[in-house]
């Protein structure tokens, strides 16, 4: 042992050290430049950035899309809320005021927007009692005629049907369809039924104009999956006009309020909106100048006659016009008194003397 510690000596580990030496050098030159990635050219850099800047965009639109659709339906329940809470309220006074009729056709449609509505169907069965109405009459039932066509003709018929847009027949043979067999092709059969629905709740809404049916068919279409916007601003319309027109002829300030609000979005809606915000304007106009206040009566005849040109409201405008002018003259100013203050107030704020008056001159002779 000793024999070999004496042996590794200081010069031992420097020849070891220069014998490693000489095998790097004999090994051959070394490459002393490491590779590095190739630098990313400008267009693709631009290309990368594009691609993300569409992403954000794609992103920020589908997160929009999404909240104006959850907004629209928080709306739509709103005014279906506040609708039939005022419509209920107007009911009772027209139960309390013997108006029995009125009252028939506000209770039917709150019925018809919310069928569980509280207290509904005591309320109509009062109203009907008292027109000496039955509360129920027999109604003769029409059976129809079945269809004895298998399942798969009655889903290619549906289908010719959809695309001819016959709703009416698309949707009796859907029916049939799933009277049938609920589980055949159920999310084409599904699929089918809310575009046939949809579409025939908008053509009755826009075309037709029978707007109480066209919320019944979009509020079954929603069964199946959610409107889109087209289809839900005319739902939200037509409840609008609904609204606005269960004031006509009982509250004129709150028909031209919602008839004023449809006027703007939908002046066309079944042929008669831009009319009947002209007629309820008027009517309040007349109102308001009634009740001594003819500059918001003037506002409201302006407003009927943009909406309407009627002849016959430009003499009543006119002078409501001027009776306006006349309560917002500025009054005139007081007289002047007699004598002369010892100071005459300047625009400053300092007074100016007033001058004395002139000597008397004595008299020619």
């Amino acid at each position: 042992m000793r024999l070999m510690q004496s042996s590794m000596t200081p010069n031992s580990d420097k020849n070891a050290t220069n014998s490693v030496g000489d095998f790097k050098e004999d090994a051959g030159p070394q490459n002393t430049n490491t590779a590095k990635p190739a630098p990313k050219s400008s267009k693709q850099r631009i290309l990368i950035a594009v691609g993300v800047v569409l992403l954000g965009v794609i992103a920020t639109s589908a997160a929009g899309y999404a909240v104006g659709r959850a907004q629209g339906e928080t709306r739509r329940q709103e005014i279906i809320i506040q609708i039939t809470e005022e419509q209920f309220l107007l009911a009772v006074e027209d139960l309390d005021a013997g108006r029995f009729e009125i009252a028939r056709q506000r209770l039917e449609y709150i019925s018809r927007l919310d069928p569980s509505y509280p207290d509904i169907a005591e309320r109509l069965s009062e109203a009907l009692l008292a027109l000496n109405a039955p509360t129920a009459t027999a109604v003769q039932l029409i059976t129809p005629t079945p269809n004895l066509a298998p399942v798969e003709d009655l889903f290619d018929q549906s289908l010719a049907a959809f695309e001819a847009e016959d709703w009416n027949t698309c949707i009796d043979l859907l029916l049939s369809l799933r009277a049938k067999n609920p589980e055949f092709k159920s999310l084409e059969v599904d699929r089918l039924m809310f575009g046939a629905l949809r579409n025939r709740g908008v053509n009755r809404i826009s075309v037709e104009g029978r707007l109480e049916e066209g919320i019944y068919d979009l509020s079954r279409a929603q069964r199946f999956g959610p409107l889109d916007r087209e289809a839900d601003n005319w739902q939200s319309w037509a409840q609008l006009y609904l609204l606005a027109n269960s004031y006509m002829g009982l509250d004129w300030s709150q028909a031209a309020f919602y008839y004023g609000q449809l006027y703007l979005i939908a002046p066309y809606l079944k042929n008669d909106t831009y009319l009947k915000y002209a007629t309820s304007a008027h009517a309040y106009g007349d109102q308001l100048y009634a009740g001594k206040d003819p500059c918001a009566a003037e506002e409201q005849y302006l407003q009927s006659l943009l909406a309407w040109e009627n002849p016959e409201l430009i003499p009543t405008a006119t002078k409501a016009a001027n009776a306006c002018l006349t309560a917002t003259a500025p009054a005139p100013p007081p007289p002047p008194t007699e004598g002369t203050p010892e100071g005459t107030p300047s625009t400053d704020g300092t007074e100016t003397p007033t001058p004395p008056p002139p000597e008397p001159t004595e008299p020619l002779s």
